[in-house]
């Protein structure tokens, strides 16, 4: 069997506009869930190709005839809740042209599997993990086997829909096969933070052990892979592709300390030339690993602060002191690790004070990089069933997955401000974060490359646009 998986340009919704500009300057990301199903194919015999539209640049046209000469069986997606419908959209021109099947996964699937399969153009849906499903369909598939009684899918028989939506995890991650980095050119890819091409996503834990409100990562149980494991991939990569730059993509790299620096050790010792960054809470890491990170080669931590304020902190639950903010970033910038700030507008008990007083703290803390976004209620979120509470947006994503006719731009609840203002307040926050003389030379010190230039230039710009359409404030 053959399986062409496509990762395709995704439009945003009103709803995530502030996105558009930050996205344009962020570099272009491997499609790293895409390389996971690949390798669960591979693993058992499929020939698989991955066409990534956004590093090719491809049109629909270039897609098709990439298509035409690989002569699949399936084509595969993976849907996201925000980029829905347009990724379906893409889906049903592929269809259109080729005829073939079409299966879809990823975590939109599994929150809304009846809704996404009230859509005709897909014919197979995996709910959740796909590691156990997804061999077993293809098995049944391959051998002329009826398709019920798989455990985590649905499919259609002559008309009606049969959905098992149980979800499947794996308790021991470490038998993941690795992401097939073999069906892409690594050198396409690099973000924001990377200091080479030839860039790469990885990921060390599912789920996170921590219960922020506006986050979905809680539900899957969270696992981790051994510091082994994860160390023998780094080495893989390197020796194979020669990949020297990594992104973490782990919610909480950090939650497991004595693995972190399990980890770190492992890679000083193997003293490869790689540089590498990770996500973390204030409140997961010490001196100790901090200086574990810093001796293993990371070289940004990107910290989830959130807000300046601590009753919305506490709402968040997020248990972070200010004292705690401080010290901890003092230390990592210290010690020669670039700090990105996570910052979020909009939460209860949200107003032009508290936003303003987050800005300024995001100007006096020695941050190198700031992200700042409007709150989105997600499914699957503690902030998303109080928005369900207190307002008449209902299941929201349900109802947008069946219809976008159904999209409205869900307005900020328990605030002093509304989103439009809220969406001017980040516009100058990115504007006044980085158009500082101390931010614009560092950013240029760091240039290696005329692609570095490029990409710096394309996303100023980005801000640059978004700030003077929001300047009026």
């Amino acid at each position: 069997m053959k399986i062409c998986l496509i990762f395709t340009p995704a439009e945003h919704m009103a709803l995530t506009a502030d996105w558009a500009f930050r996205d344009d300057g962020v570099g272009v990301i491997p499609p790293l869930s895409l390389m996971y199903v690949a390798g669960i194919l591979e693993k058992i015999g499929v020939e698989v190709k991955i066409i990534d539209m956004i590093a090719s640049r491809f049109t629909l046209n270039q897609a098709l005839a990439e298509i035409e000469q690989f002569s699949p069986d399936m084509l595969g997606f993976t849907l996201s809740t925000y980029s829905f419908h347009p990724i379906l959209k893409w889906i049903k021109n592929f269809k259109d042209n080729t005829g073939l099947p079409i299966l879809v996964g990823g975590a939109h699937v599994m929150l809304y599997p009846i809704e996404t399969m009230s859509h005709q153009t897909i014919d197979y849906a995996i709910v959740g993990e796909a590691e156990k499903p997804l061999p077993e369909f293809i098995h049944a598939l391959e051998s002329g086997k009826s398709l019920h009684g798989i455990k985590s899918l649905c499919f259609r028989d002559e008309g009606k829909l049969v959905a098992d939506l149980t979800r499947q995890t794996l308790d021991n991650i470490d038998e993941i096969p690795y992401p097939s980095r073999n069906l892409i050119d690594n050198t396409k890819y690099r973000n924001i933070l990377s200091r080479n091409s030839n860039f790469t996503a990885m990921m060390s834990t599912r789920g996170c052990p921590y219960r922020c409100t506006f986050c979905d990562q809680k539900t899957p149980p969270y696992r981790l892979r051994t510091a082994k494991n994860f160390v023998e991939e780094i080495k893989f990569n390197y020796h194979t592709f020669g990949i020297k730059e990594f992104d973490v993509y782990d919610s909480t790299f950090t939650a497991n300390r004595s693995r972190v620096i399990e980890i770190c050790n492992l890679l000083a010792k193997e003293n490869l030339d790689i540089g590498w960054s990770i996500r973390s809470t204030i409140m997961a890491v010490n001196h100790e690993v901090l200086d574990a990170l810093k001796l293993g080669g990371c070289h940004t931590i990107m910290y989830g602060v959130e807000s300046s304020n601590q009753e919305i902190l506490a709402l968040m639950k997020k248990k972070i002191s200010s004292e705690r903010v401080w010290e901890r970033i003092n230390y990592t910038s210290k010690i020669g690790i670039r700090v990105l700030g996570f910052f979020m507008f909009g939460y209860p008990g949200e107003t032009r004070q508290t936003i303003e007083d987050t800005i300024r703290l995001s100007l006096q803390l020695p941050l190198d990089y700031a992200q700042y976004t409007v709150l989105i209620p997600f499914p699957d979120t503690e902030i998303y069933e109080y928005y369900q509470n207190n307002s008449d947006c209902g299941d929201y994503w349900g109802k947008y997955t069946l219809d976008p006719a159904n999209e409205i731009n869900i307005d900020l609840l328990g605030t002093e401000i509304n989103r439009e203002e809220a969406s001017k307040l980040l516009a100058k926050a990115y504007h006044r974060f980085y158009f500082r003389p101390r931010i614009i030379w560092a950013r240029f010190r760091q240039l290696s490359s005329k692609e570095e230039f490029l990409q710096l230039s394309k996303g100023a710009i980005g801000l640059l646009k978004n700030f003077f359409k929001n300047r009026n404030l």
